[in-house]
């Protein structure tokens, strides 16, 4: 069981976390059953990946993790139920787990890993918020947030975390600063669609972000995720290196990261910045519309 929660920044050292679980994840969805553009054209291609590769992917990065020096916890298993995405059931600012109001294709989630933090401080969002733990990024005095205005959200089922959100976290964190931006949003077509805020935004340690610009859905959401970094600290990936999650990294500590071996322009940049660059394949893992900080929930960081 869980006893202690601290998170402040993204890249603060990471000593205990969560990795998400392919084990008994359910049969082949059908393409009327999926809820992202990517794992929708993963099923129409054939290229869907079997549990054994998933399971291989994610115990990788447990031991590049547990290498580390980090703690790391699973979920209990659910049959049936597909429980990669850990990141996704909750989220962790301060000292406090916010329990994430997740859409009902995945609410059920939440069942493996309840027992692993009950005894943590706990808050639960009003059933009017909708919230995901990809789209709140922890930065100091900043929570920068992913959401979609209400038309959007009866819209699209990649809409996961409403405008009403913002005020809650406001209050909830009345001493940070919340900066809300949306995002672009599709349920078929992966090329027009960003699922949550860190497939387009990821702050680091040193200083640096590395951004998809075209993600946002203004000039002016742009414009408010950057206006702290300084053009030569911003590492502006492609639509190509975006649709594979290039911005979707783990840092476990300011200089430390955790990326995939595909990103090679990426991981290239971040070693000339300065950086400590742990490479893992996770290629299966993100034919499913997640990668790296999608699947894993931090529940102990050190401030430093």
């Amino acid at each position: 069981m869980v006893s202690n929660l601290s998170q402040h920044h993204e890249w603060d050292t990471l000593t205990s976390i969560i990795v998400g679980s392919a084990l008994d994840s359910g049969n082949l969805p059908r393409e009327e059953d999926c809820y992202d553009p990517t794992t929708l054209s993963t099923v129409k291609m054939g290229i869907y990946p079997n549990e054994d590769l998933l399971k291989k992917q994610l115990d990788a990065l447990v031991k590049t993790l547990e290498s580390l020096n980090v703690k790391v916890y699973r979920p209990k298993n659910l049959p049936e139920i597909d429980q990669i995405f850990a990141r996704d059931v909750g989220f962790v600012i301060q000292d406090l787990l916010v329990r994430s109001k997740m859409i009902k294709d995945r609410a059920k989630e939440w069942e493996g890993v309840k027992d692993l933090l009950q005894g943590v401080k706990t808050v639960t969002p009003p059933s009017n918020i909708l919230i995901e733990g990809g789209d709140v990024l922890v930065a100091g005095n900043k929570l920068y947030v992913g959401y979609s205005d209400e038309e959007t959200i009866s819209s699209f089922k990649t809409a996961r975390t409403n405008e009403k959100s913002l005020l809650w976290l406001q209050k909830t964190f009345p001493d940070l600063q919340v900066v809300g931006v949306q995002l672009i949003k599709d349920d078929l077509d992966v090329t027009k669609n960003v699922l949550h805020l860190d497939c387009a935004f990821m702050p680091l340690g040193l200083g640096h972000c590395i951004v998809f610009k075209e993600g946002f859905r203004t000039e002016e959401d742009y414009r408010k995720i950057t206006e702290d970094y300084p053009m030569e600290m911003i590492f502006h990936v492609s639509q190509e290196e975006a649709i594979l999650l290039a911005t979707n990294l783990l840092s476990t500590d300011k200089r430390c990261i955790v990326s995939d071996k595909r990103f090679t322009s990426v991981n290239k940049w971040l070693d000339s910045m300065g950086y400590d660059i742990h490479l893992v394949d996770y290629s299966a893992i993100g034919n499913l519309g997640g990668l790296l900080r999608c699947s894993t929930l931090p529940l102990e960081r050190q401030l430093v």
